[in-house]
């Protein structure tokens, strides 16, 4: 059956649009395959109005902002979720009971699609990173007619089950596992052919141990993974069947020009490296996709340098591990593999809506690099502020928004040169909130936006 069929008739609610849309190319595909879609946001219809315009004109059956009514749901043969809507959503109760299908758009894409090559990118930070490295050096082993290459990435909008379209089995699939979608794979009792950690998985990517999620691999299959998280698998009782690939930043030649920002992305590019190498790209190809990398935007991005201050934008960390790499990246002296960095230059801008990780490692290191914390609001700022509130030897100041933090930040910044006894020192601002977006921000971009925004304001 093709995915046409499959979706041809079929009554199926859409939760969420995703924080910037992100779900709309599905959305479209589905309406084209003959679906009849109905989108519920919880958002205010003048919040999605584009979206809701866009999908109205390829023929969107019905929409509802501003609530998920659970009776609607129990008409649908199928209801598809957004990524930030979990399974055990209330306003989905009643349709569970009625065993009406519930699925995110990776899992109906596996269930859906031929037998193919799966490699999973997945860990506390840096999974975009690696992604970004890898993709196009994969692409180049695709055999053209015969062997497609595709990248899934909820937070995109290139779409995912859009894919089905023209996926064929023994197709290659590069997918960036977010949290939800390690748990959610793992159920479905599929592994990745070729598993690759940027860091051991956070509490909320598995149930029972951190590495389950490759409990279905098979012998010929492949973790790729540097020495902590190698050597993290055997305090958890783990088995693999698969071979293990350790990596090291020095497998990134020193001769090779590199524009990443301290340790974790050299860690980040050494695992492309051993990837790339498993499906035998050639060689040259790896050096100029490496050469000709960047760092992604929002991740220890410059913004600005004002009066000896450098801004950076770090939206996109929602964990202790992305903000404690930003922190050592941007220490003086950290460029070099193994440095600790040697003074307290940065003034961090912190906190949003609750990740549930766990920041005990972070609060270790503050003291060390952090000369002053500013905290910005959110459910998540307020489970720590009891933490926060006994740190030693940080100043501490909370703010009602981005745009204040950015002005106190450089306020601080500012001052802290003054006292300085070295006056060539530079003093770094770095906004890595180590928490999701929340409030008045939909996504972790539109916060980075307003952060760049305010930024540029300064003189």
């Amino acid at each position: 059956m093709s995915s046409r069929d499959f979706f041809k008739g079929k009554r199926i609610a859409v939760i969420g649009l995703g924080p910037q849309g992100e779900m709309t190319s599905d959305i479209k595909f589905l309406i084209k395959a003959g679906a009849i879609v109905s989108v519920y946001d919880l958002r205010s219809e003048s919040r999605v109005k584009e979206h809701i315009n866009a999908l109205r004109e390829v023929g969107l059956a019905s929409y509802v902002c501003g609530s998920i009514p659970a009776d609607d749901l129990l008409d649908m043969n199928l209801i598809l979720l957004s990524y930030e809507y979990p399974r055990d959503s209330m306003c989905l109760a009643q349709a569970q009971k009625a065993k009406i299908k519930i699925e995110y758009p990776e899992t109906l894409f596996f269930k859906l699609s031929p037998p193919v090559t799966v490699v999973g990118v997945m860990g506390s930070c840096g999974k975009s990173t690696v992604v970004s490295m890898l993709a196009p050096m994969l692409q180049t082993v695709a055999k053209e007619g015969e062997q497609n290459f595709f990248t899934i990435d909820p937070e995109t909008d290139d779409g995912i089950l859009v894919h089905l379209k023209k996926i064929k089995s023994g197709d290659i699939i590069l997918i960036r596992m977010i949290e939800t979608m390690v748990r959610e794979l793992h159920t479905m009792h599929i592994s990745p052919n070729v598993a690759v950690f940027t860091t051991v998985p956070p509490k909320g990517a598995y149930v029972k141990s951190p590495f389950e999620i490759v409990a279905y691999q098979t012998y010929n299959n492949f973790i790729v993974a540097n020495d902590s998280v190698i050597d993290a698998t055997h305090t958890h009782d783990f088995q693999p069947k698969a071979k293990m690939l350790r990596t090291k930043a020095s497998l990134l030649p020193v001769d090779w020009e590199f524009f990443g920002r301290g340790i974790h992305d050299r860690n980040n590019a050494s695992l492309a490296i051993q990837v790339a190498q498993l499906f035998k790209v050639n060689e040259d190809i790896i050096r100029g996709t490496i050469e000709k990398w960047k760092p992604l935007r929002g991740r220890i991005e410059l913004v600005k340098k004002v009066k000896n201050v450098e801004f950076y934008n770090d939206t996109a960390s929602i964990s202790a591990a992305s903000t404690q790499a930003a922190i050592l990246a941007l220490s003086n002296g950290v460029f070099e593999e193994g440095a600790t960095g040697d003074t307290k230059n940065i003034v961090l801008i912190y906190g949003g809506a609750d990740s549930d990780h766990d920041y005990k490692s972070l609060y270790t290191m503050m003291p060390k690099y952090v000369r002053t914390l500013i905290l910005l609001p959110g459910s998540g700022t307020l489970r720590e502020r009891p933490i926060i509130a006994g740190l030693e030897n940080v100043e501490i100041c909370a703010v009602a928004s981005v745009e204040e933090a950015v002005n106190i930040a450089y306020e601080k910044a500012v001052m802290g040169k003054m006292m300085d006894k070295d006056k060539k020192s530079v003093t770094r601002v770095l906004f890595s909130p180590s928490f999701g977006a929340g409030g008045l921000d939909r996504s972790r971009k539109e916060r980075g936006e307003r952060f760049v925004k305010a930024v540029r304001l300064l003189k």
